[in-house]
C-alpha cells in the first residue's frame, strides 16, 4: 500500500503528499469523482500515510504495524463508514461522533473515511454538520462523492475538495495489464469501462464478466434474419430482468452499432469491442451506414425512455422492431 499504487490523479496524489509531508492536512477533505475511479483506494493510502510510524521521508512506509493494520482493516485509530442498504444512516454518525471524541489508541490521530456521503439521509447530513462545525483536535475526515449536488453546502464549505476524473484508456489499459490481462482483453475492458477501474476489473472477471455484452452482440447479429419471432421470443425473457440490467443491454447495443459505425466508415483504430473485431467486421456486411445510424439512434432513445420510467418489455419490442426495419435501410 502506496502512492504508486494509484493509477492516474498525479496532480491528486502531488498535492496529497505535499501535505503530508509538511504536515498541514485539512481536518476534513471530500474526495468527488465518478464511482470506481480510485478514491476509496486513495483516501485508504492517505490514512496510511497519517498513521505510517515509519521513520523515513516517504509515507506511508508499508512495513510498520501501522500500515499493515490499516491494510487488514484493523487499526484502532482508522473508522471508515459505508452506506447501509443504501445510505449513510443517523445511528453511524452518531457513532462516528462518539469514536471522534476519543484520545486517539497512538497518541497521533483519528481519521475517519465516510463513503458516498451523497448517499446521508438528511439527520446523517445535519449530524456531521455539527462534527465539522467544531471538529476535535486529533480527528481528520476524509470523505467520497460521486457528486456534490446532493452535500448540503454548508458541509461542502468545510472541506478542501479534490476532484477525481475518469481515467483515461491507456492508464486503464496499463493497469489491467500489469495485473495479468491479455493486452487486446485489457484494451476493449478500458474502452468498455467508463473510466473506472472497477469497472475495467468487472469486466474482466471471468467467467462472465462481458456476458450482457455478448447478449448483446446476439441479438444484433440475428436482426438481418428478418425473422420476427425472436423479438417475440426474447421478450419475455426481458420482461423479467431488473430495469437497471435491460438499460446496461441497451448502453452495449450502442456501443456495438457505434463500433460498426465506426468500422463502416473505414475507423477501425476507433472501435471500442476489440476483442470481437473480427465478428463485428462480419456483421457489418449485413448493414448500410444509414441503417446502423438510425439503429444507433433508436437504442440510444431506447435507453433514455427507461431511464424515464418507460415499460421495459414494451420499450425492448419496440427497439427490436425498428432494428429491423433499419436493417433494410
Amino acid at each position: 500500500m502506496n502512492w504508486d499504487t494509484i493509477s492516474g490523479h498525479a496532480e491528486v496524489v502531488r498535492v496529497l503528499r505535499n501535505l503530508v509531508a509538511a504536515n498541514r492536512i485539512p481536518h476534513a477533505m471530500l474526495f468527488t469523482g465518478p464511482a470506481g475511479v480510485g478514491k476509496m483506494m486513495t483516501a485508504r493510502i492517505l490514512a496510511a500515510a497519517l498513521l505510517c510510524q515509519g521513520k523515513g521521508e516517504v509515507l506511508p512506509c508499508g512495513h510498520c504495524q501501522a500500515c499493515k493494520k490499516v491494510l487488514d482493516q484493523s487499526h484502532p485509530d482508522l473508522m471508515v463508514v459505508a452506506g447501509e442498504k443504501g445510505s449513510i444512516k443517523i445511528d453511524q454518525v452518531r457513532t462516528l461522533q462518539q469514536q471522534a471524541a476519543m484520545v486517539p489508541y497512538y497518541g497521533g490521530r483519528r481519521i475517519f473515511i465516510l463513503e458516498d456521503i451523497e448517499t446521508m439521509t438528511a439527520q446523517a447530513a445535519n449530524s456531521l454538520l455539527k462534527i465539522l462545525e467544531e471538529p476535535p483536535e486529533s480527528a481528520t475526515f476524509i470523505m467520497t462523492t460521486v457528486s456534490t449536488h446532493a452535500l448540503l453546502p454548508t458541509v461542502l464549505s468545510r472541506c478542501r475538495v479534490f476532484s477525481f476524473r475518469a481515467l483515461g484508456f491507456e492508464v486503464l489499459t496499463d493497469y489491467l495489464v500489469k495485473r495479468g490481462i491479455d493486452l487486446i482483453a485489457a484494451k476493449a475492458a478500458a474502452r468498455l469501462a467508463g473510466g473506472s477501474i472497477g469497472n475495467a476489473l468487472a469486466l474482466t472477471a471471468s467467467p462472465g464478466g462481458l456476458s450482457l455484452r455478448d447478449q448483446a452482440v446476439t441479438l444484433i447479429t440475428q436482426v438481418p434474419d428478418g425473422d420476427l419471432s425472436l423479438v417475440w421470443q426474447t421478450a419475455g425473457e426481458m420482461d423479467k430482468r431488473e430495469t437497471g440490467e435491460l438499460g446496461h443491454l441497451f448502453h452495449y447495443m450502442s456501443i456495438i452499432f457505434r463500433d460498426l459505425v465506426m468500422i463502416r466508415m473505414g475507423q477501425r483504430e476507433l472501435v471500442f469491442n476489440l476483442d470481437i473485431t473480427a465478428q463485428l467486421e462480419e456483421m457489418v456486411n449485413y448493414w448500410s451506414e444509414a441503417g446502423l445510424r438510425q439503429a444507433w439512434k433508436d437504442v440510444n432513445e431506447a435507453g433514455r425512455a427507461l431511464l424515464a420510467n418507460a415499460n421495459p418489455r414494451l420499450t425492448y419490442e419496440a427497439l427490436m422492431i425498428k432494428c429491423f426495419d433499419a436493417v433494410r435501410e
